[in-house]
Formats: structure tokens, C-alpha cells, sequence
């Protein structure tokens, strides 16, 4: 049997263009010399338990996972792949995209996408999250505070999509939000802050390319944690926008302190790859070469 490849889709995603790209890239795929299987069945759950069962049916015959969506797909698949080692890589049909991006694959095309599968994949960290949920694992970054709460309101825009949903979302929140107290402990470091917002970042984006910690690398063993500090509402209209171009970092009321494992406690959610984890206290771990990844 030719070498599988398990192409996962949400069936949703980009108002059925992850479905139509599925097909497209399967045809690709088969006439590069792979088994392409697709999977694109609608709810967590449902889709879950097919790939798992996928998986163990083709066992040694698999390639690894192609996942076609957005962040919030591949957020779901991570406990997955990392759990049976599989490589992955993505082509982004989602709102924000900001892995795909991070890794080249806004830039590339279908073949070019079937042409990696042969190349030997990288490995990048992943990050293990701990709450009383339970166990969740992320690859892009965690936001605490204002940003999740932008994060939030702008998954509950339907008819908005890309930047501008998360821009509408700001604006909304800016009305309403007031500072929080944060306790925050970095490798052993305890910290406690008033601030506006925690985000804990394995890669740079979040958000559709708002560049929250521009510094942050996917294979550096280290986490980035920006703690942007009380300040105005006038003056967070001020500096919010810079966070597109990473200028941000550069303000008074913003430092980043670098770690392997962080917790954080406050009346605050919190978000990883733009989906709900759990209310605050959470605890976090970065994984180093934990995941493989073409790109």
C-alpha cells in the first residue's frame, strides 16, 4: 500500500472552501504516490474518534496529517498528533491562520504542499496547559486578560471575518474592560502585576498576524510571557494597534520575561490558539521538540 496521508477538514471552515480544497489536494496527493483519507466530519467529538480510528487502521502505512482549516482545527488535532508522534503540516482555509502563516504555508501551494511530504519534518515545541479542565496542549499562544476577552467576542462573529472581526472585537472590549490582578510564577520567579493583559507565547501571532511577542520561536525550549501593565484606556487604544507590527514591545508598560514553566492566577479566562481552555488558575509547560512538522 502507498504510503497514507490522513487529510483532516472542517467541513465549516471558510463556508465549505476547506472541503473543496480537500478534494483538490487529494487528487494531488494520489498523483504524487499517496493514499490520501480524508476526514471531515462535523463535531470535536465525532471527528476525534474517526481519526483515532483511522490511525490505528492504517498503523504503520501512515505518513502523517495534513490539516485543512484554521487554528482552531489544528488546536484540536494537537493532543492527536503529538500523542501517536505523527508529523503534520496545514494549509490554512480559517480566519486567523496565524501557524500556517508562521511556518510558510499562506505561501504555498497545493503541490508545493504534497511536494514537502517527502522532505523530513522539523520539530518545534508545543506547550502542555494544566487547569481544572483537565490537560490541554497549545503551539501558538495563551492570552489572559484583554486579549482573551477580544479573543472571545470575536469568535462570536459569525458573519465577520479575517482582521476585521478582531478589530470590532477590541473596540468593543475597550469599553468595558478594567485592569486585573495577576499572580504570576516564571521558572520558581513569583510576580505580581495589575495589567491590562498576559499573553504566553510559543510562536509570535495570534489574533490574524497581530505579532504579540515578535521574539518568540517555535524551537527555542522557551516561552515568551508579555505583561502589559496597567495603564489609560486611552493610552491601550494607543498601543494596541502596534501590536500588528510588534512595535508594542517597545512601550514602558510592556516587558517580556522568558521561562520553561509559568502558572498564572487571576479572575480571568484563558485562550490558546484562539479557543477557550478554562478559567483561570492555569498552570503551563513548554515541551521542547515535542511535535514534527513539514514545512
Amino acid at each position: 500500500m502507498a504510503e497514507a496521508i490522513l487529510v483532516v477538514a472542517n467541513p465549516r471552515s471558510g463556508k465549505g472552501r476547506s472541503s473543496r480544497v480537500a478534494r483538490e489536494f487529494c487528487k494531488k496527493a494520489s498523483r504524487a504516490g499517496f493514499t490520501p483519507v480524508v476526514i471531515d466530519v462535523l463535531g470535536k467529538a465525532e471527528m476525534t474518534q474517526a481519526l483515532v480510528n483511522q490511525i490505528k487502521n492504517l498503523r504503520s502505512d501512515l505518513k502523517g496529517i495534513v490539516s485543512i482549516g484554521g487554528d482552531g482545527l489544528l488546536h484540536t488535532l494537537l493532543p492527536i498528533i503529538h500523542t501517536y508522534e505523527l508529523p503534520f503540516t496545514v494549509i490554512p482555509t480559517g480566519t486567523g491562520n496565524d501557524f500556517a502563516r508562521e511556518i510558510g504555508a499562506t505561501r504555498r501551494t497545493l503541490d508545493e504542499t504534497v511536494a514537502i511530504l517527502s522532505r523530513p519534518a522539523s520539530t518545534i515545541d508545543s506547550v502542555l496547559i494544566k487547569s481544572d479542565q483537565g490537560d490541554a496542549r497549545a503551539c501558538q499562544v495563551l492570552s489572559l486578560g484583554f486579549d482573551a476577552l477580544v479573543n472571545e467576542r470575536a469568535n462570536g462573529f459569525r458573519r465577520v471575518r479575517g482582521k476585521l472581526k478582531y478589530v470590532l472585537a477590541i473596540i468593543r472590549e475597550l469599553t468595558l474592560f478594567k485592569p486585573l490582578h495577576f499572580t504570576i510564577t516564571i521558572d520558581g520567579q513569583d510576580y505580581s502585576r495589575r495589567a491590562m493583559l498576559i499573553a504566553v507565547a510559543n510562536g509570535p501571532s495570534y489574533g490574524g498576524g497581530m505579532k504579540i511577542c515578535p521574539g518568540a520561536r517555535f524551537d527555542d525550549g522557551l516561552l515568551d510571557v508579555l505583561i502589559l501593565s496597567e495603564v489609560s484606556i486611552l493610552e491601550l487604544i494607543k498601543v494596541f494597534p502596534r501590536v500588528y507590527s510588534g512595535s508594542h514591545i517597545s512601550h514602558p508598560a510592556v516587558e517580556i520575561i522568558r521561562g520553561k514553566e509559568i502558572s498564572v492566577n487571576a479572575p480571568a479566562k484563558a485562550f490558546a490558539d484562539g479557543e477557550y481552555i478554562a478559567a483561570l488558575p492555569i498552570s503551563i509547560r513548554v515541551e521542547p521538540g515535542s511535535l514534527k512538522v513539514w514545512k
